[in-house]
């Protein structure tokens, strides 16, 4: 007899049922879970509220920069003072209100990204988060410059 012949088998006995490795049950025991959330897809809206807030991070820190470096060299011995503050202020104010309006699409982005099924929410939270808190501290300092405006 050769050693490397496959075994006979009853064809009268019945055929074992295969077992799934992991649960050792066969396959109509197995027990059905719904989606992983590690399965899930990262909402685009979300990456995009995500970004569209990193960005005006940026876009603030650079502004303010600007607007800080023009300031001081005003301070530092220009006659014309008034002028060259003035458009200073104008462009930080002009480029505040610009990152506040991405500021409000990032917001609207990152709640549509937030109501997506089947997705996941990491990015649409922390985009949602940082978006609203810039629009919380803008709006802040407007209502102290408006308030402040009336005491001068």
């Amino acid at each position: 007899m050769n050693d490397y012949s496959t075994p006979k088998t009853d064809p009268s006995s019945p055929r074992p049922q295969s077992t799934i490795p992991e649960t050792g049950l066969p396959p109509e025991q197995h027990p059905t879970y719904e989606e992983n959330k590690r399965d899930f897809k990262h909402s685009g809206p979300g990456i995009a509220s995500f970004i569209i807030a990193l960005i005006t991070l940026i876009g603030y820190i650079i502004a303010f920069v600007v607007v800080g470096v023009r300031s001081t060299s005003l301070v530092n011995g220009s006659d014309s003072f008034i002028a060259d503050s003035a458009e200073s202020i104008f462009y930080l104010g002009l480029s505040v209100l610009i990152l506040a309006a991405f500021n409000v699409i990032g917001g609207v982005l990152g709640i549509i990204g937030l109501t997506l099924r089947k997705r996941r929410k990491v990015f649409a939270v922390i985009g949602t988060t940082i978006n609203a808190v810039f629009l919380l501290v803008f709006m802040l300092i407007i209502s102290t410059v408006l308030v402040n405006a009336g005491s001068v």
